[in-house]
């Protein structure tokens, strides 16, 4: 009696399984038509079109909302507002498709030079309901746009107005556009290239997809992404700049701004061929800084692990960095604010009046300077020996044991003041040649 019994159990729990793995497929293959387990995968598709009168002497406004579908709007050298439909419906069989395509309801609405276009579907939570509507529409070139989607690409283009965008699962692309740009999408990547915003404001956000900005121009720009790479080309802020990305790389080229400020939770910032009137500013929970040509009014740089790397500065710098070392490079007449707890430090170029701090926990501290610098120095390390090729006066000497170094001087006569200090490690000066 008991073997039936296991028996029936074993083939219950395997019908189980079955159901888990079919449900499991189901969900993660979402709307695709060929999904084995849906019975409506048999597709009608019914385009249509309208073509609405405007008056072109004055800026067009058009608004869209489309639950399922995808928006592409174009502006061009025309007097008239055409929208071409494209309706997609699925079910069992083609007949039933058929009949499904032409209840798709959306709609239009026009009030002088302002235009609504609608397609909501009634329960967006029933993945049974999965029917679509796509929209291309073709505007004036003076069009200001607001669009409202849920699941689909939206892309605009060649308009001059503000462009309001947000989307909860889709790609957003936006080329050549003239006005404030502001973009939000739940799941998608942004890509908007050729923006003048002029005096207005780029905003762009995604929470799981990269974005990428290039040949850009406006007051101030934001862009943050929870996970995805940031990247800037040719974009240029008379306000601030600010970035933010949990999970990703930060790399932004050729540009200028008042002020940077760039935070990353996980990721490589890497900045070239900047120009910075105020401060520039990096906060990078994991991940290496390197800065390359990036001249900025200061520096504020700081990494928990990973090291900073700057490559032509001038006026002050502060690096900071947990684990990591730090490499200053072709540096002129900077104010220096230098300490890692675990790594080297090296520095190459001149010096400004300062103070000038630098601190190793753990590693090696070397100055490459030109030999008629006039600094005081005060070097110190607990477990190595200090050397320097520019002759210094020494007013204090310390090497009562083998282990401990320190030399306060001056070097030229003096000038401003150079405290270095390492806990265990070198210190070495030598001359630019």
């Amino acid at each position: 009696m008991k073997r039936p019994v296991v028996i029936t159990l074993l083939v219950v729990a395997l019908v189980l399984v079955c159901v888990g793995i079919g449900s499991v497929i189901y969900f993660a293959t979402g709307f695709q038509t060929n999904n084995p387990f849906d019975g409506r995968n048999i597709s009608s598709v019914v385009e249509e079109s309208k073509t609405l009168k405007v008056d072109t002497e004055s800026p067009v406004i058009l608004n869209v909302t489309d639950d399922l579908g995808k928006i592409t709007i174009v502006g061009a050298d025309v007097a008239t507002v055409q929208i071409d439909v494209t309706k997609t419906a699925y079910d069992s069989t083609q007949e039933k498709a058929d009949q499904e395509v032409k209840a798709i309801k959306y709609s239009i609405e026009q009030n002088d030079n302002t235009i609504v276009i609608k397609y909501e579907v009634p329960n967006l939570n029933d993945f049974s309901e999965y029917n679509t509507v796509d929209f291309v529409i073709t505007v004036p070139n003076q069009t200001s746009t607001n669009i409202e989607a849920n699941f689909g690409e939206v892309n605009v283009s060649n308009t001059k107005g503000t462009v309001d965008i947000v989307n909860d699962f889709g790609d957003v692309t936006i080329e050549n556009i003239e006005g404030a740009l502001s973009v939000k999408t739940n799941s998608g990547e942004v890509t908007a290239i050729a923006i003048k915003a002029d005096k207005a404001d780029i905003n762009l956000q995604s929470s799981f997809g990269g974005i990428a900005l290039e040949k850009a121009s406006g007051a101030n720009i934001t862009i943050n992404s929870n996970s995805g790479a940031i990247e800037m080309n040719d974009v240029r802020a008379t306000g601030e700049l600010v970035t933010k990305t949990d999970f990703g790389d930060t790399k932004f080229k050729n540009g200028s701004a008042n002020s940077l400020n760039i935070e990353s939770n996980n990721g490589k910032v890497s900045l070239v061929k900047l120009k910075i009137s105020k401060e520039l500013k990096v906060d990078d929970d994991f991940g290496e800084i390197e800065l390359e040509q990036a001249s900025a009014g200061s520096y504020d740089l700081h990494t928990n692990s990973g090291g900073i790397t700057l490559d032509g500065a001038k006026n002050e710098i502060k690096a900071y960095t947990d684990f990591g070392n730090i490499a200053i490079k072709n540096a002129e007449s900077v104010t220096l604010d230098l300490k890692t707890n675990s790594g080297t430090i090296e520095f190459s170029g001149s010096l400004g009046e300062g103070p000038h701090l630098v601190n190793s926990d753990f590693g090696e501290i070397t100055f490459a300077l030109p030999a008629d610098s006039k600094l005081n120095v005060d070097l110190k390390t607990d477990f190595g020996k200090i050397s320097s090729d520019l002759p210094i006066t020494v007013t204090l000497t310390e090497s009562s044991n083998s282990d401990k170094d320190q030399i306060a001087g001056s070097i030229n006569g003096g000038g401003g003041t150079l405290t270095a200090a390492t806990n265990s490690g070198n210190i070495k000066i030598t001359a630019i040649k």
